[in-house]
């Protein structure tokens, strides 16, 4: 029998951003540990990673994992970089040079890709494509591209000219049926709180919900939640929100834990998701690639209300597990039918928990490992 192999996998953001790409990255690193057992998992990241906080925000179980980082810890430089945006280009080259130093060591390296260039001098290697770069820089060091949807797919496919196979993200989905009874006149988004680029648009939300009001919406409440960046062009943000919401039924839910995101899917009777609305169509970087929280809100039966730009059009089907809307007036108005009819609230929501189950973490873990095991299997074999 060989030796253990090493598996190494790397994010420019895992250490200092808590998100749906570093759950990926995350539950990539759990489907290795349990699907190859007997062999050496590592993640990696520029800074060190809070392993408590990353398995209790994030629901990851990272025993048996070692996390490692490149720097010793957050520097002023680092700060510095992140907060002035022309030193990005420069922050982001440095990165991808320290990430790519550390590879030779690895049988096997995944690396995660998303505005960042990757490269890679280990055995065999694998991006993990949130969204492809413009340039193919790199990508001809890697044996295999694995996307997180069909919209992500067609981009990778126009940019580097590969063709990628696609594991949709996992979400934590309850085996329990919901408690419908107990579903509250609530309404939530979940979604990093940060300005510009991928924004979740909070501000949108908050003003159809002040919309909805002042026309007479009775009883209900918006909940909005995730965690706040306050660094760099962030800065300010979560507080310009909050004070455009002043007055109104609104729950701010900053850097809320797992159990209490958990706690809002159950009690919420509708989901709101604005991800992409402003955006360019020639910019497709910036609508949602995948949508995890919607898909996680559906495994709890809230009801989509999406925009549908983007990766969340595969999630929600228009009219059978959810509603799409293209318009701040659509979004005010199908809210408002759907808050005041409870029969079709139950039956969409009853269909969204129905189309959920594809996306569950056990059925992420066996595609991921699908996906992975002939190279692991080359690997093993002395290739």
């Amino acid at each position: 029998m060989g030796r253990p192999l090493l598996i190494g996998l790397h994010s420019p953001y895992w250490g200092s951003t808590l998100g749906g790409g570093e759950k990926y990255l995350g539950v990539t690193a759990e489907a290795i540990r349990d699907g190859f057992p007997g062999n050496r998992v590592e993640i990696r990241g520029p800074v060190p990673a809070d392993r408590e906080r990353y398995e209790s925000v994030l629901g990851l179980d990272l025993g048996g994992i070692e996390l490692a980082s490149v720097n010793r810890r957050v520097t002023p430089v680092h700060r510095l970089a992140n907060r002035m945006t022309p030193l990005r280009p420069l922050r982001n080259r440095v990165l991808a040079a320290q990430a790519a130093r550390s590879t030779a060591r690895y049988d096997l390296y995944l690396a995660m890709a998303y505005r960042i260039p990757v490269h890679s001098r280990a055995r065999r290697s694998v991006i993990l494509c949130q969204f492809p770069y413009r340039s193919r820089e790199g990508v001809g060091e890697f044996q295999r591209v694995i996307c997180q949807s069909e919209y992500v797919r067609e981009w990778t496919r126009l940019y580097w000219e590969v063709d990628p196979l696609v594991v949709n993200p996992p979400i934590d989905r309850p085996d329990e049926e919901p408690e419908w009874a107990l579903k509250e006149r609530r309404i939530l988004s979940v979604g990093r709180f940060f300005a510009g680029g991928h924004s979740k648009r909070h501000d949108v939300l908050v003003e159809a919900f002040k919309r909805l009001c002042d026309g007479g919406l009775e009883g209900w409440r918006l909940d909005l939640a995730g965690s706040v960046h306050r660094e760099g062009p962030h800065r300010g943000y979560y507080e310009r929100v909050r004070a455009l919401a002043e007055g109104y039924p609104v729950d701010f839910h900053p850097d809320a834990s797992l159990e209490q995101l958990l706690e809002l899917y159950r009690r919420a009777s509708i989901y709101w998701h604005a991800a992409g609305l402003g955006s360019a169509k020639d910019d497709p970087e910036q609508r949602e690639h995948f949508g995890m929280t919607v898909a996680e809100a559906m495994g709890y039966g809230a009801v989509p209300v999406v925009y549908a730009a983007g990766g969340v059009g595969e999630i929600v089907h228009d009219g059978t597990d959810g509603v799409h809307w293209e318009s701040f007036e659509e979004l005010v108005d199908l809210t408002r039918l759907l808050a005041d009819d409870e029969p079709r609230r139950q039956e969409l929501g009853e269909g969204a928990r129905a189309a959920s189950a594809r996306f569950g973490r056990a059925v992420f873990k066996r595609k991921m490992a699908e996906a992975l095991a002939p190279l692991v299997e080359e690997l093993a074999a002395g290739d």
